[in-house]
């Protein structure tokens, strides 16, 4: 997905909003018995369920593996859900998740979510990053030779976003050996990539391009830390706008 589109435009291309919509689509992840994560204080912990029931006003859930992460969890204000049936991203908030006695056994409940975000596989979605904390990529040869260091622009499991001063030293379809991105203090990522597209965005001075690149044989390990940097950056960012 484009990271130019306008929020009104993401809302309109990628949002159900139709309570119909919504049941439809929570239903099939309970038909598929998808798993479903479930993530929670500002991205930092997360279980792993299955959606139970999808009603006209209310989410049930399974509880997950480790009763110390369900208590976590039952004590919180608010929680993301992220499914890949297929490969498409299915996601929502949940606020407040309560648990209950549910037949014979626990599950939580939430509110059953205003909107559904539904991409598929072609339109991952790309968070942008804020400036301040703007993450760096290096990026160098088989050998090891640093070839550059960019700022990101923005992030996701597929890929990046980088802007660069000065025409970039690469080819569309180029591949590049190692991508190293520190997500923090002890996740690393480290692998290939491709370069995508390379489009000048201001021709002052030097001018400034932006350099799409694909990451290749990501870890899973890694796609779970990028997934939850940017459910921590979204937590961070929505905190900022409710003051």
């Amino acid at each position: 997905m484009s990271a130019s589109l306008s929020d009104d435009e993401i809302e309109d291309k990628f949002f159900l909003l139709g309570r119909m919509e919504i049941l439809n689509v929570l239903n099939d992840l309970i038909h598929r018995r998808e798993s479903v994560a479930v993530y929670f204080n500002g991205g930092k912990d997360f279980i792993l369920t299955l959606l139970l029931d999808a009603r006209s006003d209310a989410l049930i859930f399974d509880l997950g593996g480790d009763p110390r992460t369900n208590k976590l969890l039952a004590q919180s204000t608010g929680c993301v859900f992220i499914a890949q049936p297929d490969g498409i991203r299915v996601q929502f908030s949940g606020v407040h998740p309560q648990r209950f006695s549910w037949g014979e056994t626990d599950a939580f409940w939430v509110p059953l979510p205003e909107r559904v975000i539904r991409l598929q596989r072609r339109e991952c979605y790309r968070n942008v990053l804020p400036v301040i904390t703007a993450l760096k990529v290096k990026l160098s040869n088989e050998y090891g030779v640093n070839l550059c260091d960019w700022l990101l622009h923005d992030l996701s499991v597929s890929g990046f976003g980088a802007t660069v001063l000065g025409p970039p030293r690469f080819a569309n379809d180029e591949t590049v050996a190692h991508v190293v991105i520190a997500l923090s203090d002890k996740i690393r990522l480290d692998c290939s990539g491709m370069i995508r597209h390379i489009s000048q965005i201001d021709r002052k001075g030097k001018g400034r391009y932006r350099v799409g690149v694909k990451f290749i044989d990501l870890p899973h390990v890694v796609e779970v830390a990028i997934q939850r940097y940017i459910i921590k950056i979204e937590y961070e960012r929505r905190k900022l706008l409710m003051k």
